[in-house]
């Protein structure tokens, strides 16, 4: 996404009661213009001027005309729903493989940071840093005898109000820790250094104190998150960017579209790595990437982030226990 003050982080797209279990139907698979007609055709029965502006899309895309004017339907949802990327297609080598290229995207939850008092902060709220809220008697978790840094936590329930977060459960607090080290700059990430913890039940937290042991350096300011709906597309590193192109001008047209679209922090959707690939095969999805950030002052090695993956049939399951995690760097 491209960068953009703060203030200016476009909010999810705002969906009527019901409409999210027939966008679900759009997002599973953005080449299925059949899907669309549907939904467009649900907005049209509920007044919403949406449905006529989507059904003329499609209609358009089909018979190779122009696209009708978006300036009346809301950013965020003209993004979720593929016509974005579809106007950006048109014209270029990428034309002729629109529909191929749509069955590959799948949408994320971009996020942004801004510092905020933690007393505004309330218990089981989405945030960076400050203090953790752990479900009483929880012991900090540590690595080599050192306590961990809290790094952030993310409320189910809040992400849940976006069709975006559907694979994920419903409720609870998704909770990262790991190793900080200032100095070092975080190059290396062995097993144990980092945790992912899923606490289902966000009423039984509890905010926890500082361990004694964590070093001031490793205590971040905390940090408000919001979020809002992108559509990201596979690296043609990763298993489904493999012989994707056969001409160097949609290769090319391709690379410069994908550097334009690449997200920073952000939830499910496909990582952009810096270098290569983090997820190696098609069973494995993202989940979480996290970078460097000016908020909380935490930096991964050279210019570098961290990637939290689960293998689909986790994700399903809601077993986050068996997330990996890998740092990548510039």
């Amino acid at each position: 996404m491209p960068a953009r003050p703060k203030s200016a982080f476009p909010k999810p797209a705002a969906v009527l009661p019901g409409e999210a279990d027939v966008l679900a139907n759009v997002l599973t698979d953005l080449s299925d213009h059949d899907a669309k007609r549907v939904y467009a055709d649900w907005l049209e029965e509920h007044g919403d001027k949406r449905g006529p502006l989507l059904r003329s899309f499609v209609a358009a895309h089909r018979a190779g005309k122009r696209f009708p004017a978006m300036k009346s339907a809301p950013p965020v949802w003209r993004e979720l729903v593929g016509l974005t990327l579809m106007a950006q297609f048109r014209g270029t080598p990428l034309g002729p493989q629109t529909d191929r290229l749509l069955a590959l995207a799948r949408p994320a939850l971009a996020c942004a940071s801004e510092g905020a008092p933690e007393k505004a902060l309330a218990v089981g709220a989405s945030k960076y840093g400050g203090r953790p809220d752990l479900p009483p008697g929880t012991k900090w978790p540590r690595f080599e005898g050192a306590p961990l840094a809290f790094i952030g936590q993310f409320n189910l329930a809040e992400l849940h109000t976006s069709p975006v977060a559907r694979e994920l459960p419903g409720a609870g607090v998704l909770s990262v820790f790991a190793a900080h080290d200032e100095e070092s700059g975080n190059d290396d990430f062995p097993k144990g250094s980092w945790r992912l913890f899923h606490f289902p039940e966000a009423s039984q937290l509890a905010r926890r104190e500082f361990d004694a042991d964590l070093p001031d350096e490793s205590r971040f300011p905390s940090c408000r998150l919001w979020f809002t709906e992108w559509l990201t597309l596979p690296s043609e590193d990763s298993p489904w960017g493999e012989g994707l192109f056969t001409e160097s001008e949609a290769a090319d047209a391709y690379a410069d579209l994908y550097v334009d679209r690449t997200l920073g922090d952000h939830i499910l959707g496909y990582p952009f790595p810096i270098q290569g690939d983090v997820l190696y095969k098609k069973t494995v999805r993202h989940l979480l990437t996290i970078g460097g950030n000016d908020d909380t002052g935490w930096e991964w090695g050279d210019g570098g982030a961290l990637y939290f993956t689960l293998d689909e049939k986790h994700l399903k399951a809601g077993t986050f226990d068996r997330a990996m995690m890998e740092m990548d760097c510039g």
